[in-house]
């Protein structure tokens, strides 16, 4: 039996920013419709809770209530006004060190979502958010309980994040800092639990926005970076999954 999955995926918008790039991407989308919409963080700059509702609208203009959104925090997402984002857009699925999982209309799908991990703390975190050393790791194992529990329950199991969870789709960005773009902790993880799909962002610069990691894909879907929004197909056969990616400039089967 086949299952197919259609998504469109997205980071770093940086409200406004990124904004019309991201309008014009998904408008050049002509006839496609996701099932689900990941949005992988750092859609506003500096906190700006009203600026997400440019990209809320203009989703829900696009493909109206019925198709889920699914979010991230990023580190422009402040920590301290998460709960604002929350309540002020009820209609997003926020998704912090936890899950969500539905039985759409193609199969049961489980997303894991996750602001991620840093290897080394940025020099304001340092002096000023030290306690994130301790939870950048305990979200590493946290990632690994959870995504073991959905490779058992789910069709299709996609990791969603902010940060990078490797270094391979670093590449373009100065390698002294890729340390506060990610952390390789999750790789072990990855070819562990073996996900289908892994979303991050935070990569403006990134060449490479592509890797594999044992069977699972990953994708840097940071808008600077691709130039586009992300738009794919995941299909599942016989246990085998394949990925067909969709962006305003190129269509790749993976």
């Amino acid at each position: 039996m086949s299952t197919v999955l259609k998504f469109l995926a997205f980071g770093d918008s940086h409200v406004p920013r990124y904004f019309s790039l991201v309008v014009s991407s998904v408008n050049s989308l002509v006839g496609f419709r996701p099932d689900i919409v990941l949005l992988a963080g750092d859609i506003v700059d500096r906190g700006d809770v009203s600026g997400f509702e440019f990209v809320r609208s203009f989703l829900r203009s696009k493909y109206g209530s019925e198709v889920p959104i699914l979010s991230v925090f990023g580190n422009e997402e402040y920590m301290d006004r998460q709960s604002i984002f929350r309540e002020r857009y009820r209609d997003i699925i926020w998704l912090d060190d936890s899950c969500w999982v539905s039985n759409l209309s193609c199969c049961k799908l489980c997303v894991y979502g996750s602001r991620g991990s840093l290897e080394k703390l940025t020099p304001w975190q340092s002096r000023n958010a030290s306690f994130l050393k301790d939870l950048y790791e305990k979200r590493i194992y946290l990632a690994r309980e959870n995504l073991l529990k959905l490779r058992n329950e789910c069709d299709i199991v996609i990791l969603l994040m902010h940060y990078s969870p490797t270094y391979l789709t670093l590449e373009g960005e100065p390698e002294n800092i890729y340390k506060f773009l990610g952390h390789r902790g999750y790789e072990k993880i990855i070819y562990e639990t073996k996900p289908d799909l892994v979303i991050h962002a935070h990569s403006h610069n990134s060449k490479k926005w592509f890797a594999k990691i044992n069977s699972s894909y990953v994708i840097n879907v940071s808008v600077p970076a691709v130039k586009s929004v992300i738009a794919g197909l995941i299909r599942r056969f016989s246990g085998e999954i394949s990925l067909e990616i969709i962006t305003s400039h190129e269509r790749k089967i993976l």
